[in-house]
Formats: structure tokens, sequence, C-alpha cells
């Protein structure tokens, strides 16, 4: 959610933020959403009764899970199927949907490939760290700082501790540590970060062709569905060319609208990593609503024409936000780049909670107010998702909210008066 990644830090269910009480006073905890309209409109319950509001809370950038034809794909699948799930671990059997989804991935990736799906990308992750971990690689990793937290997780739940190296300079730390080892050395870092910037795919390009046993684990769960062709996302596109050593994880939960997450890699690695993950061998097949959901998804993305429209249409509203914002003097670090979310900085969090309180009581407009321990002590910040299915007039609306809430030094206004671009400093 974050700002820089040095920002970004593990939250500690022991440290929690006296600000979450604020929060839970200002109806901006245990929301119920009962009911989705269109336009990305809700029915939502909190300790002050029902209302319909402006969803800028949830992570859907096409809006593919409010869509008709995906809602119906869903229903039809479990129609078809004749059951709810297959509560049975993936290792010994998968449903029929399953293969058709895994086929499409691996189209994606190129090459002799082969791909897992899960029920949640930290275990797609989980999964692929103990391949990296394994008797077959025992590789040495050397991560990105900003590298995704469940990524980091998965890592040190795999890797012996001197097998990982983290380092903002990934590209010269494993050049070298390449160099001086006949062991496997894989970089892992996002495909997109939430940043808004990307990897550096010719420096991780590069890296491959001059280290025979060089390999990448990208996280794109930011890009696939949203970026490159057809939705493969911008790493299987930037390193088509080096399929034989590139692992991708990603999420169905965002672009695609549904749930559960993947893996697709070289068949030689995901062989060895189901020879050795726990994670592989007992994670269950996705409930099937869930799977006819996500291949509905992809066939819709699969269309050149309407994956198209909807990145324009995302990219009409990311771009009219952004001027607005930009006009008031508001930044925030993802502005200009495709990503569907923004983060507002605030003066510290109990200026984040006000804002967001008066954007969901004054204005039904829902957003995140984000701090400590989603990111640094004494920092606060209001994230909005955005999606093509916002209607223009909605994003207006919010970000005029946003310049006059910004802008008061009057009370009862929010303690922030000013945003303010947040420095890269390591947080407290």
């Amino acid at each position: 959610m974050g700002f820089s990644g040095n920002d970004i830090i593990a939250y500690s269910t022991t440290d929690p933020h006296p600000a979450d009480q604020e929060a839970r006073a200002n109806d901006l905890y245990g929301i119920q959403m009962i009911e989705c309209g269109e336009n990305r409109c809700v029915r939502i319950k909190t300790q002050s009764g029902q209302q319909w509001a402006t969803d800028f809370l949830s992570n859907s950038p096409f809006g593919l899970n409010t869509r008709s034809d995906v809602r119906r794909a869903s229903a039809e699948a479990i129609d078809d199927f004749g059951a709810l799930h297959s509560s049975v671990a993936m290792a010994r059997t998968e449903t029929a949907i399953v293969n058709e989804i895994t086929h499409r991935l691996v189209l994606m990736k190129t090459g002799d490939s082969q791909a897992r799906i899960y029920p949640t990308t930290l275990s797609a992750n989980i999964a692929t760290a103990a391949g990296f971990a394994s008797s077959a690689f025992d590789a040495t990793a050397v991560v990105h700082p900003n590298a995704h937290a469940t990524v980091q997780f998965a890592l040190k739940g795999a890797f012996a501790p001197g097998r990982i190296i983290t380092s903002s300079n990934t590209l010269g730390v494993a050049g070298s540590f390449a160099k001086n080892t006949r062991r496997p050395v894989v970089i892992v870092e996002d495909g997109l970060y939430s940043m808004g910037n990307h990897a550096d795919f010719q420096g991780l390009s590069d890296y491959l062709k001059n280290n025979a046993n060089g390999w990448l684990w990208l996280d794109d769960a930011h890009s696939v569905g949203m970026q490159g062709e057809n939705g493969r996302g911008k790493a299987m596109q930037s390193l088509a060319s080096h399929e034989d050593r590139t692992v991708v994880t990603g999420s169905f939960g965002k672009a695609f609208g549904a749930a559960g997450g993947f893996m697709v890699g070289p068949r030689g690695f995901v062989d060895a990593m189901l020879r050795e993950s726990v994670s592989d061998r007992f994670s269950c097949n996705l409930d099937v609503s869930a799977q006819g959901a996500i291949l509905a998804s992809m066939k819709i993305l699969a269309d050149p024409g309407e994956y198209r429209r909807l990145k324009e249409a995302l990219a009409a509203r990311l771009s009219l936000f952004d001027a607005m914002l930009a006009e008031a003097g508001i930044p925030t670090e993802q502005a200009g780049s495709t990503i569907a979310f923004r983060v507002v900085p605030c003066s510290d969090a109990a200026s984040a909670i006000q804002i967001a309180s008066t954007l969901l009581a004054q204005h039904s407009l829902i957003t995140t107010p984000v701090y400590y321990p989603t990111i640094a002590r004494g920092r606060g910040a209001i994230r909005v998702s955005l999606s093509a299915t916002h209607r223009l007039a909605d994003i207006r609306k919010l970000a005029q909210a946003f310049t006059t809430l910004l802008a008061t030094n009057d009370p009862p206004g929010p303690a922030c008066l000013q945003a303010q671009r947040l420095s890269q400093e390591t947080p407290a």
C-alpha cells in the first residue's frame, strides 16, 4: 500500500497502533458490504446505519468482479461441476477448469513451462520459495527490500538465513555473487512495485545472459492482467526470451476480479518444486466459483478489443485523478503510472483517519486510511483504488473533496493542512 519501499514495514500484532481505536470510532473498521451496484456503488452497513457509497476501497481495476458475464460464469461453473468445491490437494487431482486455466498461463509465459494455481498468492509464493530452496536447486536468493511482504515471508520460511541477501542493488550483488559460485543465484523482485515503478527488465535480461547460473523470480501481481499482450503482464512480456530461467507469481484477485494466486515457471523448476514443496502438496483446489470467474476473466482479457477498451477506460480515470490532484498541489508517488491505486499523503495517522471519515460521512466515498504498521511511524495517508468502472463524475468528486480537505486550516477539519512528498528515509 505504500509510498516508497523503505516506508513499508511488516505488520506486528504485538504492537498495534492506537489509531486503530480512533478508526473504529469513525466507522472505518467493520464496514459490511451488503450489496454491489453499478459503477462501483455499494450498499454498506456501519455503526451509523446503512447507506449507498462509491467504493474506492476494493482492488478491481477493470471491475471484472462485478461484471455480469463473469458472475454468470462463476455460478454456471458450480452448476456444470455439480459441487461448490473439490476438497482435495491439487497434487492428487484437479478440475478440468483448473487445467484450462493453467494451460492459458503457460501460453502467456511461453516455452516449456508449467503452471500451478493456489488458494492465495501467499501460498503460491511459499511454494515457489520452497522450489528454489529445494535440494535440486539449493539457490541463493538476492531479494529487493521492496519486494512484496508475502515474498519476503516465503523466503524466510524456506531458506536458511545465510542464503538470503537483501539489497536494493540486486543486479550488482547477484552478478558479483553468481561469478563466484556454481550454485544458482536467483534475483527476487516485483515486476511492478506498489510505488508505480517497474523492475529493470533490461538489466535483469542482461544478468541472465551473463550468468549461466542466474535465475529470476518476479512477483507480478500488480501487472498481470493489466499490462502486456492480452494481460500476460510486464514480466512475462519483457522476459519472454528467458522463459527457461524465469519464474512468475501473481494474483487472480486484482485484474482478474476473482480469487487465488498462481505460479508459472520452467517445467524443470516446477517438477523439482513438486517433489519437495509441502505448500504445493497440501494446497487444495480453489472453490469452483472462483475457477469459473478466473476463466471467464481470462477469456475477456484475451479479446484484444475488450482488453484495449478496459485499459483505455482505466487510463482515462487515472489521468483525470492525477491531473486534478496535481492542479491542487497534492503529490502521490504513483502519479503518472498505470498502477490502479494512488496513495495520498497526510501529515499523520490522525489526519488520515479524519479525512477518510469525512469522505465517507459527508461525501459517501469509501477510502482506506493507512498508518503504522502499514507505513512508517508518525505518517498517515489515504489509499484510493481506481477502476475502469468508476464514473468520471465520482472521480472528480473524490479529487475535489481531497482538494478541500487537504487545504483547510479551520477546525474541525483534519490536522493535515498541506500534502507533502514523503522522504525515502528508512522508517524508525
